[in-house]
């Protein structure tokens, strides 16, 4: 109720806006795209209609990428998810039937969601993504479904990359039972009426520079989406 109370002050929310729409435009003015901590490659993702080709630069090391449907208890729960990862690593496809064990050492991978049944969700502007942003903000429910052991927020924006408004969290967690740390980068908009969802994960037990750049690197990443066939 007090998330539904402070929506309902329409002058704060309108500051808001324009505060983020402002920050956002001073942001897109430096050229980020290429400001990378590695070799990076541009890899496609081709999603279905009206979503359309969607392209990122990730690092080099990242050259396995495949797709399949995480399945859950209810038809509108379906989601599609994309992912491309360092081929070392174990290939992982979530489903919400069957528990699926992580690895017990590390995790590196990028993946990107969007639901199965694309009219589900019709969500399509900036004020919607900002909603969405103090929603989950404020809901801790929510953030024990994106990262149970995730504890800390290490970053927190709302940004305007390729004329589309992002919401994005930096999550930072300890795993005590498998003794490793968790990073996770999450960053949501909508594109003709559907959420799309970007993460960048890794866990691992020893830091080292991919770990320690972490957040830094994902944003950098995250600001080279390019969507294709409007």
């Amino acid at each position: 109720m007090r998330f539904l109370v402070w929506m309902d002050s329409k002058l704060s929310l309108a500051v808001l806006i324009v505060c983020f729409m402002s920050a956002c435009r001073n942001e897109n003015t430096k050229n980020t795209a290429n400001e990378f901590s590695e070799n990076s490659q541009k890899v496609p993702f081709e999603l279905p209609q009206p979503l359309g080709k969607i392209s990122i630069s990730l690092p080099e090391r990242y050259d396995t990428v495949f797709h399949w449907i995480d399945y859950s208890d209810c038809p509108s729960c379906h989601h599609i998810k994309y992912r491309a990862q360092p081929k070392h690593f174990p290939i992982l496809n979530e489903t919400g039937f069957i528990s699926v064990e992580e690895p017990q050492d590390s995790i590196e991978r990028f993946t990107i969601k969007h639901p199965l049944f694309l009219e589900n969700l019709p969500i399509e502007d900036s004020i919607s993504i900002v909603n969405l942003h103090w929603n989950l903000r404020r809901n801790h429910n929510l953030w024990r479904e994106i990262c149970t052991e995730c504890s800390q927020i290490k970053l927190e924006t709302i940004t305007k990359i390729n004329n589309y408004t992002f919401s994005v969290f930096g999550l930072k967690g300890y795993n005590s039972k498998q003794c490793r740390w968790i990073k996770l980068l999450i960053a949501q908009t909508s594109r003709h009426g559907s959420l799309l969802e970007f993460r960048f994960e890794i866990a691992y037990k020893r830091d080292n520079q991919h770990t320690h750049d972490f957040f830094q690197n994902s944003m950098s990443y995250l600001k080279s989406i390019r969507f294709e066939n409007h």
